[in-house]
C-alpha cells in the first residue's frame, strides 16, 4: 500500500504558520530571532500566535491550530471526510501538560478536567472538535513521539484500517519541573549563553541544547485516493523502522551500532542503496553523546563525508520540543524536497573534528534532493526513523541566500 503525505500543519517558535517557520529556519543562525520567543527557559511561542478559543490546555491550543492547517493544506475542506470511521488520528507527546500542576486551586481561568492531565490530553480534544469517528492512537515515545506517531499512522494506511490519518505530535514542557529535572541530568545548554546562540549541534563548543515548544501534524493518504487535489503530495512514504537501545535510561550508544543497523535495515527494506539518499535530518540535540553517537552511525552506513548526503539539524533554531521534535524536524525535511533547499545547522560554527558529517553551515544549500532520511531519538532508548521521497508538490517561490 502506497502511502503519501499530503499535508503539513506547523506552529514553532519560528513562526505561526508552516510556510512562515520555513522561511524563518531558512535564513539562517544571523541576525538573531526576535526576543519575544527567545526566553531564559527556552524558545517559547508567543501569546499573540495562539488565536482561537483560550479555554483548554496550551497543548491543546497548540495541537488544534496544526491541525486545521494540515487538513487545509492537504484540501480536505468536507468535516464529512474526517468524520469518516476510515479517517484515523495518531498524536503523541512525551508527557501530559505539567503546567496545570503548577496552577493554584482557585486560580480563574476554565475547569479543568481529570482527562487533560494525560499525555492523551491533545488527541481527546482533536477527537471532540473535529468529532473523529476512526482509529486513534496516542504513542508516548519520548523525544521520539514525534516520528513514531507519523510512523503508527502509515501502519494504519497499510494494514488497511484507515484511507486517511492525521499524525504527529505536541509539547509545551517550558515549565520548572523540565528545566530542572534536565539541568540536573546535564543535558541543557550553557545558561550564560543567550537562547538563540547556544545550542550548537555537531559543534566542538557544544554544551548541551535549549528547550522548545511547537506541534506539526501531517495528512497521510493512500496514494490512489481520489479525494486528494492533485500535486498534493509533498512525499512518498519508502519506510520506517524503529529499535530500541539498551544503554540506559537517559544514556545512549555512543559507538552509534545500533542506530546505524536500524539505518542499514531500513533502506534494505525501502529496496534503496545508500547511495540513493540524499538528505539527513538528524537529531543532533548538541550533546556530546547524542551527535557523537549519530556522526559515528552515518559514518558507518554511508562512508567519509565527501561519501555521505549533505545533513542538516535543526535544535539550534527553534530549541528541543521534546515531544513534538520528531514531527517538527520531519516537516523541514518535507520541505527541503519540496523546495530543493536544505537549512544550515544553527550555530554550527567550528565542526567537531569527532562529528564526521557533511553538514550544511550558515546559510541554505540549494540541492534538488529526492530521498531523505529522517533520525529521532528518545530517552529510555526509543530509535525511530523513516525514508521519504520527494512527491509532486511544486516548490515554493521565495528568496533565499544560498551556497
Amino acid at each position: 500500500m502506497s502511502v503519501v503525505i499530503a499535508g503539513i500543519g506547523m506552529l514553532t517558535p519560528l513562526g505561526p504558520t508552516r510556510e512562515s517557520s520555513w522561511s524563518r529556519l531558512c535564513q539562517g543562525w544571523k541576525p538573531a530571532p526576535p526576543a519575544s520567543v527567545a526566553t531564559p527557559a527556552g524558545w517559547t511561542i508567543p501569546p499573540e500566535w495562539l488565536t482561537g478559543p483560550p479555554e483548554g490546555t496550551r497543548m491543546e491550543q497548540l495541537v488544534l491550530r496544526a491541525a486545521r492547517e494540515a487538513l487545509a493544506d492537504a484540501g480536505l475542506t468536507d468535516p464529512a471526510i474526517w468524520q469518516s470511521p476510515r479517517f484515523g488520528c495518531v498524536v503523541g507527546t512525551s508527557k501530559g501538560p505539567l503546567d496545570l500542576y503548577q496552577r493554584e486551586p482557585a486560580a480563574p481561568g476554565p475547569e479543568i478536567s481529570f482527562a487533560q492531565l494525560w499525555p492523551s490530553g491533545p488527541l481527546a480534544r482533536l477527537i471532540r472538535e473535529l468529532n473523529l469517528r476512526g482509529p486513534t492512537i496516542c504513542p508516548v515515545s519520548a523525544c521520539a513521539t514525534g516520528l513514531e506517531a507519523v510512523l503508527r499512522g502509515v501502519r494504519l494506511i497499510e494494514q488497511g484500517d484507515c484511507d486517511l490519518v492525521l499524525a504527529g505530535s505536541v509539547d509545551a514542557s517550558l515549565n520548572p519541573f523540565v528545566l530542572h529535572s534536565y539541568r540536573r541530568l546535564g543535558v541543557l545548554a550553557d545558561r550564560h549563553e543567550p537562547t538563540a546562540d547556544a545550542c550548537k549541534p555537531f559543534d566542538r563548543d557544544r554544551s548541551g541544547f535549549v528547550l522548545g515548544e511547537g506541534a506539526a501534524l501531517f495528512v497521510l493518504a493512500r496514494a490512489d485516493d481520489a479525494r486528494l487535489p492533485r500535486d498534493r503530495g509533498y512525499a512518498h512514504w519508502l519506510g520506517g523502522a524503529s529499535f530500541g537501545d539498551a544503554a540506559g535510561l537517559t544514556q545512549l550508544d555512543e559507538s552509534g551500532i545500533r542506530l546505524s543497523r536500524l539505518l542499514g535495515e531500513l533502506i534494505i527494506q525501502a529496496d534503496r542503496r545508500t547511495q540513493d539518499v540524499d538528505l539527513l535530518h538528524l537529531h543532533g540535540t548538541g550533546t556530546t553523546a547524542n551527535d557523537r553517537a549519530e556522526a559515528r552511525a552515518m559514518a558507518s552506513v554511508f562512508g567519509p563525508p565527501d561519501q555521505q548526503p549533505w545533513t542538516t539539524a535543526s535544535k539550534g533554531a527553534h530549541g528541543h520540543a521534546l515531544g513534538a521534535a520528531g514531527s517538527l524536524e520531519l516537516g523541514w525535511l518535507l520541505l527541503s524536497l519540496r523546495d530543493g533547499v536544505i537549512p544550515p545547522v544553527w550555530n554550527l560554527r567550528h565542526q567537531d573534528p569527532a562529528c564526521p558529517l557533511r553538514a550544511v553551515r550558515e546559510r541554505c544549500h540549494a540541492h534538488a534532493a529526492r530521498t531523505g532520511l529522517k533520525v529521532s531519538l528518545g530517552f529510555g532508548g526509543h530509535q525511530v526513523a523513516c525514508l521519504v521521497e520527494r512527491g509532486s508538490r511544486p516548490a515554493q517561490a521565495r528568496i533565499l541566500s544560498t551556497t
